[in-house]
């Protein structure tokens, strides 16, 4: 296995998960996370709501590996799992729709079916 650099604990830890639950499982999705977290932190996406609201439709379940920004507005129900979220990302996703972490993510989605990964 390759030497991880991150320094974050929680973030390690992350990681360390998704490889592990995507390999014991057989979900390519959480294996795709884990290498995109993976990344050096200059090449992690980061992704506006505006962004989110143009490329998705009502009801779809994104998953960004990285941060969401809160430039912009929702205007339909989405359900958003990311690294991290800016406070007022995070408002404004919650005010239609949901933003969670990637490990509630990967506990209500498992199998990683419908989920898309957007950015990175």
């Amino acid at each position: 296995m390759k030497q991880m650099r991150k320094t974050n604990p929680s973030l390690k830890a992350l990681i360390e998960t998704l490889r592990a639950h995507g390999y014991e499982q057989q979900v390519g999705l959480w294996i795709a996370l884990a290498k995109k977290l993976s990344k050096p932190t200059r090449r992690q996406c980061e992704v506006n709501v505006a962004k989110l609201n143009r490329y998705t439709a009502e009801g779809d379940i994104v998953v960004v590996p990285g941060k969401v920004l809160g430039a912009g507005d929702l205007d339909h129900a989405l359900t958003v799992a990311a690294y991290k979220f800016s406070q007022a990302a995070r408002e404004k996703i919650n005010a239609t729709g949901t933003a969670m972490s990637l490990e509630e993510l990967m506990e209500q989605h498992p199998a990683g079916s419908n989920v898309r990964i957007f950015g990175g």
